[in-house]
């Protein structure tokens, strides 16, 4: 009877340390490079740092292993798969969305993110708060001060709740957008960092913004759907990961657009001005001036 053949080493072994070196490598020359940002939201960086820590003491463990005997032959062919994945990681690097990776469907601007906000759910609530306003005004006489609910007048006091309900409620979101956002000299600026926060803050208030003077970055997006004056300084959002980017961006007038390329990076100086655009109203940007500028370091953007 022929006998299997025995190895002095243990390549299976010498094939797993190799794969997790690898990626561990990897990864960290995407951490240390920054390119890790086009991969993954900056809240996520933290997990695959934990994850190259892991994969190097699991190499350090296995080291052990590859210089005892191999006595059982095993198939490694499974672990050829994940060869091509490092191989295509190392070779092919990490490139930003621009206008040819996206199309006019993708730019919602009539809502103008599924990831911004929850728009729809605090309409949902508004609406249930208002057919259930009764029912809300009578706990609230149940646990305001006694002399308020023996007021006679049952009408006043409805209309003295809501109003003070809803100042308070304003007062606060007012003062939790002021800690947030500022304009400077009176003026909106968009940068990298509030990007997502002003975005939401000025599709759900159109009205107090509109006039308001206002610069903001981005790529130049153009489509068939637009008008020959208009174009979306746009920006790529990231929720998670690469596998859920989408487009953002204000709808954006100019006399000038012809002049504009593609992709190019341009900074937008004008004002927010509300206008209707397929059926919706919506804040459009009335562009003063628009000016060729840098690439952002960064030049995705997240909501949180």
């Amino acid at each position: 009877m022929r006998g299997i053949k025995t190895r002095n080493y243990n390549i299976d072994a010498a094939f797993k340390i190799a794969m997790l070196m690898g990626f561990a490598i990897f990864f960290f020359l995407t951490i240390q490079s920054g390119r890790v940002l086009k991969y993954v939201h900056p809240r996520n960086v933290l997990f695959i740092k934990f994850a190259v820590i892991a994969m190097v003491l699991i190499s350090f463990f296995l080291i052990p292993e590859v210089f005892k005997p191999q006595r059982i032959r095993v198939n490694s062919m499974p672990l050829l798969f994940f060869v091509l994945p490092l191989i295509m990681a190392f070779l092919l690097p990490a490139q930003s969305f621009n206008s040819n990776s996206i199309s006019y469907g993708d730019l919602k601007l009539e809502r103008n993110s599924r990831n911004i906000d929850d728009s729809e759910k605090k309409i949902e609530y508004s609406n249930k708060s208002e057919d259930k306003e009764d029912i809300y005004i009578d706990e609230y006489s149940d646990t305001k001060d006694q002399s308020i609910v023996d007021s006679n007048d049952s009408e006043y006091k409805e209309d003295t709740y809501v109003d003070e309900y809803s100042d308070t409620e304003n007062e606060s979101i007012i003062d939790s957008n002021e800690d947030e956002l500022q304009l400077i000299d009176g003026t909106i600026i968009m940068d990298s960092d509030n990007y997502v926060r002003w975005m939401q803050e000025i599709y759900e208030n159109i009205e107090k913004y509109n006039g308001n003077k206002i610069q903001v970055t981005g790529f130049v997006f153009k489509d068939d759907q637009f008008n020959d004056n208009e174009f979306v300084p746009a920006r790529m959002m990231m929720v998670c990961c690469a596998a859920d980017v989408q487009p953002v961006g204000f709808l954006c007038r100019y006399e000038n657009e012809v002049e504009l390329e593609t992709d190019t990076w341009v900074k937008v100086h004008g004002t927010i001005t509300k206008d209707g655009f397929k059926g919706n109203d919506i804040p459009i940007i009335e562009a003063d001036k628009v000016e060729n500028t840098a690439k952002p370091e960064v030049d995705y953007v997240f909501p949180f």
